[in-house]
């Protein structure tokens, strides 16, 4: 009998031990094995890097064009032309000679005088063209490079090109 006691004894200790571990009350009453657990841990995840900040004014230079753009004529410069080259041509010859190289001289000297005005107003610039870096080109005329070259990075600011 003292056996059967001490049985019973340590039956009635599993049982106490039994009702102390933590189930999972779902899985306990359908009958089914508790899920199996895995260890938590915190993943920690990095913010991506932050992109570079578009400059919106900023570019790199992409061609350098030279451009020259022939001046206008007032037509000041065909009546200067045409009186000085009367009075050579009248100063060549006598009679009739004289008449012709007068109007030969009045005519070559308009045709002359014209285009020393049109050469004296031509204008020469140069046109920079720049990739911006927000995206499109801008197109900016100067009249002197100022160390500007093809692939330096510039700021353009109120039509005006700085080297960064």
């Amino acid at each position: 009998m003292r056996k059967i006691s001490w049985y019973l004894t340590g039956l009635l200790a599993l049982s106490a031990l039994g009702a102390c571990v933590p189930q999972d009350t779902a899985t306990a009453e359908a009958g089914a094995k508790p899920a199996e657990t895995t260890p938590s841990f915190v993943v920690e995840q990095r913010a991506p890097a932050p992109l570079p900040a578009v400059c919106s004014n900023c570019g790199t230079v992409r061609a350098i064009n030279t451009v020259s753009q022939q001046g206008q004529a007032t037509g000041a410069g065909a009546v200067i032309g045409a009186i000085v080259g009367g009075v050579a041509g009248n100063q060549v010859g006598g009679g009739s000679g004289q008449d012709i190289a007068t109007a030969a001289g009045a005519i070559g000297g308009a045709l002359l005088g014209n285009n020393i005005e049109r050469n004296r107003n031509a204008v020469a610039y140069h046109e920079i063209v720049i990739d911006m870096e927000g995206g499109g080109q801008q197109f900016i005329n100067v009249q002197d490079t100022m160390g500007i070259y093809v692939g330096v990075p510039v700021r353009v600011q109120n039509g005006n090109i700085t080297i960064r």
